[in-house]
């Protein structure tokens, strides 16, 4: 009975198995192996436009300009931006694009529109996961969508509602009436005058101007050409009603010889009202909001507001440079760490979280907890002019595990998030430091010392610390004497820097490279996205020409038996104290906190796993370059080395076979 049962078929046993318990469901492989067909989740999203001609949703149209050229007027195309909020100007398209949550299970949508009385709109395409419709009258739209996959399954209904209106203008809406401290802080900063100082050209006033009505597509409010926008109060539409012609360059030119307001004291009041980047640029159409009391007027901290105009082409790239960043990149694996009971990682992982934690820093209550990238209104602040750049903060910052003792200048916006959160002391209570310490590798300080002299490397001490002179000022009259800073009105005072953004933020390289927008500035970075590039411009002054970060170290510190580049040398000591480790009883996880220690580890466990954690990075290659010390060996080559090999030392009881012992 026995042999005849090893042969029997499986199916066939639990089929008659299930029979006799009186059970119908018969086991089937089919369904076993085939999970149950589940709806896609739908999510709903409006699209904010760049006034960028580029841009694959691109508003353009062709305008008549004055250059004052021989030529005289000349034909130019310009592109119109939106934002991405749910107050919009009349008779301007609204762009809206429906994904699934799961990409693997999405389907084809299907799009309904509730609108005001006599409004026509309708979206169009009516079946794309792309498209959009254009508000025609005041008042509320409602959108909503519906996917439905390839098994007949529909999704959750995605909706949003927004509000259609007209723009009043900052004096004649008297916003500063209800928003005093606001409006007081806007009037200070570049946003407020543009306009009022280009078409005067008193902001390089011995430099001839190439200021044309094109450019006040960004330095206006409501700026749209006729159909789009019309019948919306904006710019164009208050300058079509006055009859106002813009001045010519040579009328600007000769206005910045007088340094005065000229062209702007004849400017009629109606077009100034419009003028400048005011408070509907960004939170919308205010009209109603004023002269009904409607509660449509919004603020938002997505980059979408600011790439209106800061991913406008040209010169204007900030908001384009700042995609190939993981700041803002929602897949990242980093965006999880917001939500409730998230309260420690909000300060640095959404841009509402971090200023929220700069309001109340003792406070991890009061920090907001909103899914959000950290984008440009994380670390600016639109309204104020307080700082540099309008940095929410600069020279020292705050909260952080250790003191800093000098001025770090703009780099203090880079401290406040990339540093440790822990100080070595609580290695022995099972601590261990966050993704990034370069804040203490560049101050010199952390990781578990032994109670001996660590040597470092210099760079927290000499880069950045001075304001630094502008290699583009001997080539070009329009450009800064001094490295991230301005000059306004020929007044100009160098900024300090600081290491992080010295490194970080050098200018980009020539728009012909390939790597264009994607190092430097405002991508952050000092390696190319796909890896294969250093950019070493920075580093130029000290090293030479350094076309890659991994320079030859002084000696064989791993003990493999050669002289490798700095960042081999590094992750070469990682490799050997995590084999230390590892014999020890601790094993490797691919998710926080990346190991676990033994039930009953000690303190040289512990120690060693602390400064393995501090100098390794983000870890497990997860998130980029700055992993397997590569990061570490650059911000302070030496403090990462004599860490490492004063763990081994203690874990094990012997130096680092034949390698060089940094003392």
């Amino acid at each position: 009975m026995m042999k005849i049962l090893r042969f029997f078929p499986i199916v066939v046993l639990v089929t008659m198995l299930l029979l006799a318990m009186g059970l119908s469901t018969v086991y089937s492989p089919a369904r076993a192996q085939t999970a149950s067909p589940r709806p896609p989740v739908a999510i709903l999203k409006l699209v904010g436009i760049p006034a960028n001609p580029a841009d694959k949703n691109a508003i353009t149209a062709k305008i008549k300009i004055i250059t004052g050229a021989a030529k005289g007027e000349t034909e130019s195309t310009v592109a119109m931006g939106t934002t991405d909020t749910t107050n919009q100007p009349i008779h301007v398209p609204v762009h809206l694009a429906v994904q699934a949550a799961n990409p693997k299970n999405t389907g084809k949508p299907t799009w309904a529109l509730t609108k005001p009385v006599g409004s026509k709109a309708e979206i169009n395409p009516p079946n794309a996961l792309n498209t959009e419709f254009t508000p025609d009258v005041i008042g509320a739209y409602k959108i909503d969508v519906v996917l439905k996959n390839e098994a007949g399954l529909s999704s959750n209904l995605a909706s949003v509602t927004i509000h259609a209106g007209t723009y009043i203008g900052m004096n004649a809406g008297n916003c500063q009436q209800c928003h005093p401290t606001k409006a007081a802080e806007w009037a200070k900063t570049g946003h407020a005058k543009i306009l009022t100082d280009e078409i005067d050209n008193l902001r390089t006033p011995n430099v001839p101007t190439h200021y044309s009505e094109a450019c006040t597509r960004c330095h206006s409010t409501g700026w749209f050409v006729p159909p789009i926008g019309v019948g919306s109060g904006g710019f164009r539409d208050t300058k079509a009603k006055a009859n106002w012609t813009f001045p010519t360059w040579k009328e600007i030119d000769a206005a910045g010889k007088k340094t005065g307001q000229i062209n702007w004291a004849s400017m009629p009041d109606g077009v100034k009202n419009m003028a400048n980047i005011q408070c509907e640029q960004c939170h919308g159409p205010a009209n109603e909001h004023v002269k009904k009391g409607a509660k449509v007027m919004v603020s938002s901290f997505d980059n979408e507001v600011c790439n209106v105009c800061h991913a406008g082409g040209g010169h204007h790239i900030k908001g384009i440079e700042i995609t190939f960043s993981k700041h803002i990149d929602e897949k990242s694996s980093w965006t999880y760490a917001v939500g409730p009971g998230r309260q420690a990682c909000v300060r640095c992982h959404s841009a509402k979280g971090y200023v929220s934690f700069l309001a109340n820093p003792t406070n991890p209550a009061a920090w907001n907890y909103e899914t959000q990238t950290l984008g440009c209104s994380g670390c600016h602040d639109p309204h104020s002019e307080e700082n540099t750049f309008q940095l929410r903060i600069v020279g020292k910052p705050v909260a952080l595990p250790f003191e800093v003792k000098q001025d770090v200048g703009l780099s203090a916006t880079c401290y406040e998030c990339h540093n440790g959160r822990t100080i070595p002391e609580d290695a022995v209570r099972g601590s261990y430091p966050h993704y990034s310490t370069a804040a203490e590798m560049l101050s010199n300080i952390g990781g578990v010392t032994y109670g001996k002299t660590v040597p470092n490397s210099p760079h927290g001490e000499m880069v950045g610390v001075e304001p630094i002179a502008n290699p583009a000022a001997d080539k070009d009259p329009e450009a800064a004497k001094f490295m991230f800073t301005k000059a306004e009105g020929g007044k100009e005072k160098g900024n300090v820097p600081g290491p992080c953004v010295v490194c970080h933020m050098w200018s980009g390289v020539d728009s012909k490279n390939p790597n264009f927008m994607k190092v430097g500035e405002h991508s952050f970075n000092t390696v190319s996205p796909d890896g294969k590039f250093d950019y070493g411009a920075a580093c130029n002054s000290c090293h030479g020409e350094v076309k890659e970060f991994n320079l030859k170290a002084n000696a064989d510190y791993d003990g493999n038996g050669k002289i490798e580049g700095v960042q081999d040398e590094v992750k070469g000591l990682l490799n050997v104290l995590w084999k230390a480790l590892e014999a020890k009883g601790v094993k490797k996880l691919n998710k926080n906190p990346y190991a676990t220690l033994p039930q009953n580890a000690d303190d040289k466990i512990k120690n060693a796993w602390y400064n393995f954690r501090y100098v390794y990075g983000v870890m497990w290659g997860e998130g980029g370059p700055g992993g397997e010390g590569k990061g570490s060996s650059v911000h302070n080559f030496k403090r990462s080395v004599a860490l490492l090999q004063l763990s081994y030392k203690d874990l094990t009881s012997q130096d680092v076979a034949n390698a060089t012992m940094l003392k």
